[in-house]
């Protein structure tokens, strides 16, 4: 990511000198979910019955990794050519873990193996701090409407409405707080089945003469009716594809959904500048890897830094929801 200089460094201070001090302390209730979300499973909710993990480190150590599981993986580490993306040093969480696919006809389990590079609790709650300290200066609303705006950021709005009704997703229902580098992440019917993840972002994988349903990797008859049971090789793509394609029209980018459009527009208002990210315009978002290189950048430095710039821009984008 290009280095911002002064000019970024005078804006951001203005734009902090510019938030109203918060009266609020941050939600308890909230803070022990987050604590639970990222503590107690792989991607959460709902919990992963059966999940074992290890750590893969990019460099000279990936090539000596060896899988902590008895099954064993498809594709070695050493053959990620993804994995050299990151900084050198960096450790992901690489797990093996089954669940079901809610809603399939028959139900079924699936075991895969997925990399994550997650916040921790502490993190998390500072990027959702200042998400929602970013929504309330942008809109010029009372810091009263911080607890609300958190809740809302966590939980998705409306807040009374059950999950599957929500107009829009929150944290802990989009991504459980995982960041999904690589891998497998087995969802619900409705929200895909299993999908492959690059980059804190569902993709697709090339499947040839077969209509795109939204199941990412199960396979299909020829009249896209019925589905069947993934192979291991099938899930061992979702490593290995090339050139990810993404959901019909976008896929945003987690951990809460931001979308381009989102991010685009929130940037001004953030005190940031379309060049700090390599881009000028807003059609220079739309290839694939640019969208998949700025998430991965901007993630890799929210885990230095107490702001989330995509979590930032969902909370600018939905702050006439979340401090109603």
């Amino acid at each position: 990511m290009a280095k911002t200089g002064l000019p970024r460094l005078l804006s951001g201070l203005l734009f902090l000198c510019s938030t109203p001090v918060m009266a609020q302390e941050f939600p308890a209730e909230v803070r022990g979910q987050i604590d639970d979300m990222l503590t107690h499973s792989v991607l959460a909710p709902p919990p992963s019955p059966s999940t074992t993990c290890g750590t893969v480190t990019n460099g000279p150590e990936s090539e000596k990794w060896v899988a902590p599981w008895k099954r064993t993986f498809s594709h070695h580490p050493a053959e990620w050519a993804w994995l050299r993306q990151y900084p050198a040093g960096t450790a992901f969480r690489f797990c093996q873990y089954s669940s079901k696919v809610a809603g399939a006809m028959p139900e079924v389990s699936y075991t895969t193996e997925v990399v994550t590079l997650d916040p921790s609790p502490s993190q998390l709650q500072a990027w959702m701090t200042s998400a929602c300290r970013a929504a309330i200066a942008v809109s010029n609303a009372a810091p009263a409407k911080f607890e609300q705006c958190v809740r809302g950021l966590f939980w998705g709005y409306p807040l009374s409405a059950p999950e599957d009704k929500k107009q829009w997703l929150g944290i802990r229902q989009f991504s459980g707080g995982q960041f999904v580098v690589a891998g497998a992440v087995t969802e619900d019917a409705a929200r895909g089945g299993v999908v492959c993840h690059r980059d804190g972002v569902g993709v697709l994988r090339e499947r040839p003469g077969l209509p795109s349903t939204g199941y990412f990797v199960l396979t299909e008859t020829p009249d896209g009716k019925t589905e069947k049971a993934v192979n291991d090789g099938e899930l061992a793509e979702c490593f290995k594809i090339a050139s990810p394609k993404e959901w019909p029209g976008g896929s945003p980018a987690g951990l809460a959904g931001t979308t381009r459009d989102q991010f685009w527009n929130a940037l001004p208002k953030l005190g940031r500048s379309a060049a700090q990210y390599g881009i000028g315009t807003r059609a220079d978002l739309d290839p694939s890897e640019t969208w998949r290189r700025i998430v991965r950048e901007s993630h890799v430095a929210a885990l230095k830094s107490s702001d989330n710039v995509m979590l930032d821009a969902w909370a600018v984008a939905h702050a006439a929801d979340l401090l109603r």
